[in-house]
Formats: C-alpha cells, structure tokens, sequence
C-alpha cells in the first residue's frame, strides 16, 4: 500500500456515507457499493476517516454483535 492515502478511495467511502445518513451501514456493505475489499474499506476507516465516523456494534435480539459493525458519519 502506498505511504499517502488515496483520495478517490476516500471518496468513494464518504460518498456512500453520506447517501445512507444517519441510518448507517454495515462495513461489508460498504465494501460492496464502493467496489473496494472489506480489508481496504476498514484501513481507510480506521486509518484515515476514523476521526469523521461514528462505529457502532449491531445490537440483535438484545445482545450486542462485536463482529457486525454499524459505521455512520458523525
């Protein structure tokens, strides 16, 4: 991976947010509507956006998934 962050990659990511509002989406789902690998899309959320996002863990049924993320635009 290159020592600067790609711009377009931060873009796609942003652009997707901003169309879900404050709904959110999961990080897979994410992956899928920028066309990017979940692995690409959680760096460049935890590296580069992490200071513009709010994560959340998916609550089903009362109890709280630490593995299904919910991730929105503060």
């Amino acid at each position: 991976m290159s020592k600067y962050p790609s711009i377009e990659k931060m873009e796609k990511i942003l652009k997707v947010l901003r169309k879900v509002e404050k709904k959110g989406i999961w990080i897979r789902e994410l992956s899928r509507q920028t066309k990017m690998p979940v692995s690409t899309v959680h760096y460049y959320l935890n590296k580069y956006l992490e200071d513009r996002i709010e994560v959340k863990n998916i609550e089903i049924g009362g109890f709280s998934h630490k593995q299904m993320k919910l991730i929105k635009l503060k």
